[in-house]
């Protein structure tokens, strides 16, 4: 039987050409320019974490009396993304503060809301 299971199995080198002309042919074709994606570029940038998820996060405090939602990890102009934050998701601006050194402080739960919000932007 572990003959059998061995013999069926592709070694390494069989698979490699194969992957590496399926990718050659992928880059290759052509596309109309139509249908080229378009990179949008903001004043900010979020790095995403180390299991590539967004970096908000919910911070709960006197026994769940006190919700802040953080936003961190943030490079670029930080005000612009609390500015659109306030006009897109109808926080209030008092709300939003800057907590130094690159993230921000929102008052309330809204992690769900700004994590989609951040998808949809391409974050």
């Amino acid at each position: 039987m572990f003959k059998l299971l061995t013999t069926r199995t592709a070694t390494r080198a069989q698979i490699t050409p194969r992957l590496i002309q399926n990718a050659f042919e992928s880059t290759t074709s052509a596309t109309p320019v139509e249908q080229v994606p378009r990179f949008v570029t903001y004043a900010y940038f979020l790095a995403r974490t180390a299991n590539m998820s967004l970096p908000v996060y919910l911070d709960v405090k006197k026994n769940k009396a006190v919700k802040h939602t953080l936003i961190q990890r943030i490079e670029g102009d930080i005000s612009k993304l609390r500015k659109e934050l306030s006009d897109e998701l109808g926080i209030s601006a008092s709300k939003i503060r800057v907590k130094p050194p690159r993230a921000l402080k929102i008052s309330g739960d809204h992690t769900e809301a700004i994590r989609e919000w951040l998808t949809t932007k391409g974050f």
